[in-house]
């Protein structure tokens, strides 16, 4: 299923103007230097291609396909690759070199290896296998370019034919960028003024090969499309995913005898076909590489797509998971130095306030056809292999109702300090210290919160007792966390797994609410403004002793709190006040629970959290009145 979509969304790439994605025989690679190569064969000079950054990033290019290598004999690369092929010259680290050259391990050839410059790090060598790189790298372009009319491409061979591996140093040119070019960077050549990989007449010889080789190649009935055709042994990494290796993972192979079965091995023990290798690949990497289909949720890399060539529901559907914030004219506090997309914001408003009515959504609503199918993928680094976090499949209306009403459950009374909505990143960091490296976020987290928004079902245990965990250890809870401990309960409720009622856990304070465990939390707030009203230079208050304790046990705590507080009515100009504020929740409040349980315990916060903002909100109006 998965690999099918991919094959269908590059199908659509391809018939897409816009969209810069190779073609068949093709795929994309990073080029570091264009080696210039004159009609005699002589490599007149290096043209370095990669960008003037602190940190130089390599060319993307359209080059002949560049098929994962694997094991001691991987096979070189038409008209592009690295120095090793190229040259038959390799550097590698002293550790390395040691082991690899000991001579115990050199017996029918004692010399094995040549070395050109060696310091106390690095060895830069020529041995057997790099020998060999080289001249199968030069055998491969004679078997595909030889017969061709074209000075470029003789001068190309010529120069291929007169090279000797240990003139790499000697050679002024290749002297001046010997580290970068062994670095491991592709390299591409230019001839006459043209890339060689770019001319017709060699396009048109490496098509003819490929498809000369694939009538060659081991022939079976396509997993993919169901037809006859010839099966990749080996498929194209995947590039981007964050963890993974940098010069990609594979998302299909077998490498144990134990997954193998009648004998198939490798990737012939699933196959699929070269034409459906190579779109898969091409389509997914495609996704990884640009910003606008992909987004990080703990250790995930998630990309998204729609079965269509419109965007802006790829769009929508990237804001409603990861809101992307514009920065406002410099000179603000920080806190207060980012503000959302007002148009985006506006289209999402729009979407909630149909989804809390019960509307349908609309084409308008999401730029495309709302019953266009859409795909979510998430994928996680797993050594030299991706493994796939989640997957889920459905239609754009679908989708963008479920993302909505995981927003809707999210909203909670806030200040204008913050994003209005909640992208997933933010919500997971809120369940780690916010001291820590966000990495000790659970990597197990973030597929959970996936899959309690994409279903519409309870969102995860370990989140809801992250959260509570993190606001008793700290003493305070923000809109955010705020937002979570009330989005849980109500799909606790909902699903009829609490004895809570849906309509007691609400936006904003509720004074008739009759929740004990509700009224405590309100209680506790007041007594924290009685406490911080008598004695404004105090550093801490009861939240920081009692806060803890009282959302677990009240019945300890609050009797202790309730006499201290005397003390302090007794000094503040307040305090009638502040008497009338305590008597009308303790009204509600037959006896202090021995035990408040984990979702009396999120009500306690919720009321905590909604009485402040009650006292700030009237603070505001009572300015607003003054002014």
């Amino acid at each position: 299923m998965i690999i099918q979509s991919l094959c269908r969304h590059y199908d659509i790439l391809e018939g897409d103007e816009n969209a810069d994605i190779p073609r068949w025989g093709y795929s994309s690679a990073k080029v570091s230097f264009a080696l210039v190569i004159s009609p005699d064969g002589v490599l007149s000079h290096i043209v370095d291609l990669r960008s003037d950054d602190k940190k130089p990033i390599p060319q993307n290019m359209d080059v002949p396909i560049q098929k994962a290598r694997s094991g001691i004999s991987a096979p070189p690369y038409f008209v592009c690759d690295n120095a090793k092929y190229v040259f038959g010259v390799e550097k590698m680290k002293r550790g390395d070199f040691e082991k690899k050259f000991h001579p115990h391990l050199l017996v029918d050839d004692p010399a094995g290896y040549t070395i050109l410059e060696e310091s106390d790090k690095d060895v830069t060598l020529i041995h057997q296998r790099s020998r060999k790189c080289f001249e199968e790298f030069r055998a491969l372009q004679h078997g595909i370019l030889d017969g061709l009319d074209d000075p470029g491409v003789r001068g190309f061979l010529a120069f291929l034919d007169g090279w000797n591996p240990e003139e790499f140093l000697i050679n002024p040119t290749t002297g001046q960028y010997k580290d970068d070019l062994l670095a491991g960077g592709n390299c591409v050549f230019e001839c006459n003024g043209d890339f060689l990989h770019r001319k017709g007449a060699v396009r048109n010889a490496w098509e003819t090969y490929s498809q000369n080789e694939a009538g060659d190649a081991f022939v079976a009935q396509c997993l993919v499309t169901g037809e006859v055709e010839p099966v990749s042994r080996v498929h194209q990494k995947i590039k981007g995913v964050v963890g993974a290796q940098s010069a990609g993972a594979s998302l299909v192979g077998f490498n144990n005898d134990a997954f193998l079965s009648y004998g198939k091995k490798q990737s012939f023990n699933s196959p699929i076909s070269e034409s459906s290798m190579f779109k898969y690949t091409t389509a997914l990497n495609h996704l990884l590489a640009g910003q606008s289909n992909r987004i990080r949720i703990a250790d995930a890399t998630v990309v998204f797509w729609a079965e269509t060539g419109e965007k802006s529901c790829e769009d929508l559907v990237r804001f409603f998971f990861d809101p992307q914030e514009a920065e406002k004219n410099e000179g603000h506090e920080a806190e207060d130095s980012r503000i959302q997309d007002t148009g985006a914001i506006k289209q999402i408003g729009d979407i909630l306030t149909k989804v809390r009515s019960g509307t349908k959504i609309n084409q308008e609503d999401v730029g495309t056809d709302p019953e266009t199918n859409f795909y979510i993928l998430g994928l996680s680094p797993n050594n030299a292999r991706l493994a796939v976090r989640f997957w889920y499949v459905d239609t754009v209306r679908d989708l963008i109702a479920k993302v909505a009403r995981h927003h809707l459950d999210m909203e909670i009374v806030r200040d204008d300090s913050g994003p209005r909505y909640v992208s997933i990143y933010r919500l997971l960091n809120e369940t780690v210290p916010q001291s820590s490296d966000k990495k000790a976020v659970s990597p197990l987290l973030g597929g959970l919160i996936m899959r309690s928004i994409l279903t519409g079902s309870t969102y995860p245990m370990p989140l809801y007792s992250a959260i509570l965990s993190r606001v008793k250890v700290e003493g305070s809870i923000n809109y955010v966390r705020a937002g979570i401990i009330k989005a849980y309960l109500l799909r606790l409720s909902r699903s009829g797994l609490t004895n809570l009622k849906e309509e007691v856990i609400t936006m904003s304070l509720n004074e008739e609410s009759s929740n004990v465990p509700y009224r405590l939390g309100r209680l506790f707030a007041v007594l924290e403004k009685v406490q911080s009203d008598t004695n404004r230079e105090m550093k801490s208050t009861i939240n920081s002793k009692y806060f803890s304790s009282a959302s677990s046990t009240p019945a300890v705590v609050f009797p202790v709190l309730l006499k201290l507080a005397q003390h302090h009515i007794a000094k503040s100009d307040w305090g009638f006040k502040s008497s009338q504020s305590i008597e009308q929740i303790l009204a509600g409040v037959d006896e202090f629970p021995a035990y408040l349980n984990l979702e009396d315990q999120g009500m306690f916060m919720l009321g905590y959290y909604h009485q402040r903002k009650a006292f700030y909100k009237k603070k505001e109006a009572v300015s607003s009145e003054e002014a």
